[in-house]
């Protein structure tokens, strides 16, 4: 199975989300219950790897801290494939995308190597979506501010591809961060 360790948006911060989630034609926009700050893409895992690694990622105690979401960017060029609103700098985000770098590689699971960068992914974009556009989008969402809220757990969830449509995404354990 597909598995990725993040942080849920909580629904107050999902609906300023929505707010702004308009405005760029060829926009796959994200459902309230898709948004999520990725700490760990896993990728393929087999039930053996995926036990070791939820005993990992629940073995070491963090404690909970704020986050805040601003701005707008995007992934790709030509074309872009997504636009996603970003997470204003935390040491404590940084530890915990390191705690499950630190799960994976003790559950015998090699992950990209590629360089972490917190984000909300907003929407997928078709290959036709109009460059300008999706520019104007993110100029507007240049004063975008969203928080700060608490985190006080992360998760490990599965991916399932659908044949037409969004990924569905399930929680397969859930990890409390303390205070």
């Amino acid at each position: 199975m597909i598995l990725f360790a993040a942080i849920a948006i909580p629904p107050k911060i999902a609906k300023d989300i929505a707010r702004v989630q308009r405005g760029v034609s060829g926009a796959r926009w994200r459902t309230a219950e898709q948004l999520h700050i990725t700490l760990g893409y896993f990728g393929e895992v087999d039930d053996d790897r995926a036990e070791a690694l939820d005993a990992e990622l629940a073995g070491k105690p963090m404690a909970g801290f704020e986050l805040s979401l601003a701005g707008a960017d995007h992934f790709g060029r030509d074309p872009v494939h997504a636009i996603w609103t970003g997470v204003k700098d935390s040491a404590p985000l940084i530890d915990l995308h390191k705690h499950c770098r630190k799960s994976a590689r003790a559950a015998g699971i090699t992950m990209e190597a590629r360089k972490y960068k917190p984000h909300v992914t907003l929407a997928y974009m078709k290959p036709d979506a109009p460059a300008a556009r999706i520019i104007a989008f993110e100029q507007n969402m240049a004063g975008f501010e969203a928080g700060p809220f608490w985190v006080d757990g992360f998760y490990l969830y599965s991916s399932h591809r659908k044949a037409k449509g969004s990924n569905i995404y399930r929680v397969e354990a859930s990890y409390p961060l303390l205070g």
